[in-house]
């Protein structure tokens, strides 16, 4: 008997398929070893299922995408949870995740966590440079009831739940499914951040046919292992994406004359924050292409 399911857990080499009539704990055909491929959380697959209940992915369908952190497939988009107070964030920090997942080419949704912790003065700042761009943005407390809100923007996809440790992913996820019992470690006094994070790629059925994978922090991801060339980092942020009425159609934003995106700047439509990330990012890309 055959039936096509989506790989939601890996442990070594066992692979728990979930299908329209249950879940199954499958080995991989010898022929994907041969050929050098490995399936992943996230794939969608046809499994061959014997009267011994044992099963074994036969078929691994075509992905739409790969990111690298976690290490998962056919994402439908990004949730990038942080805050701005316990633990506090840079806005550099929150343009890093911002970059990693355009060059992935994944949708992304800003959940502002812990926002009872901030000012109205605080949130009307964030929202000034990240609400303009076109970017989703969650703001949530324990004070405030989001599922519905959740509900809607997960429905029918496989979403990646992200951010520095501390900021509150595990608990986002414990509140919208409580089955599922999501450790949350505590925030330790000293360093302000998780003691404790998730490790493994695992898609949680948050609601129906609705997937969320928890992942670590990747605060200091060397950006050098998936960008390919400065201009990716360029074309990550978005407000940039008008760079052809620069005078150099390989405008660097920087010292070039006539620069649309210098004087979008000096006109205040573009954040000197934003700004100041993609240079930071361009020169630590450019100092670690040296070597």
């Amino acid at each position: 008997m055959f039936e096509n399911g989506i790989i939601f857990d890996i442990s070594k080499d066992l692979y728990y398929v979930k299908t329209e009539n249950g879940n199954y704990m499958s080995k991989a055909r010898g022929v994907f070893r041969k050929q050098k491929f490995s399936p992943m959380v996230g794939d969608n697959v046809k499994i061959e299922i014997f009267d011994d209940n044992t099963a074994y992915i036969v078929e691994v369908f075509e992905r739409k995408n790969e990111i690298l952190r976690p290490p998962v497939v056919n994402v439908d988009q990004a949730i990038v949870v942080f805050s701005l107070k316990n633990p506090e964030i840079s806005y550099k920090i929150i343009d890093r995740y911002i970059m990693y997942y355009e060059i992935m080419n994944v949708p992304i949704i800003l959940c502002l966590n812990k926002c009872d912790l901030i000012g109205e003065e605080l949130e009307r700042e964030f929202k000034s440079i990240y609400e303009k761009l076109g970017y989703k943005i969650i703001f949530n407390s324990v004070n405030l009831d989001n599922k519905k809100l959740f509900e809607e923007l997960c429905g029918d996809k496989i979403s990646v739940i992200t951010g520095p440790s501390g900021v509150g992913k595990s608990t986002i996820l414990n509140y919208l499914n409580p089955n599922y019992n999501i450790w949350v470690g505590e925030i330790s006094n000293k360093t302000k951040r998780g003691k404790h994070t998730t490790r493994s790629a695992t898609l949680y059925e948050i609601f129906e046919n609705s997937f969320i994978i928890d992942t670590a922090g990747f605060t200091s991801l060397d950006i050098t292992k998936f960008i390919e060339n400065e201009s990716q980092i360029r074309d990550a942020f978005i407000e940039f994406k008008y760079n052809l009425e620069c005078k150099f159609s390989d405008c660097k934003h920087i010292n070039e004359p006539s620069c649309y995106v210098k004087n979008e700047l000096e006109n205040g439509n573009i954040s000197k924050s934003r700004y100041d990330s993609y240079l930071f990012y361009l020169n630590e890309y450019l100092k670690n292409r040296r070597y």
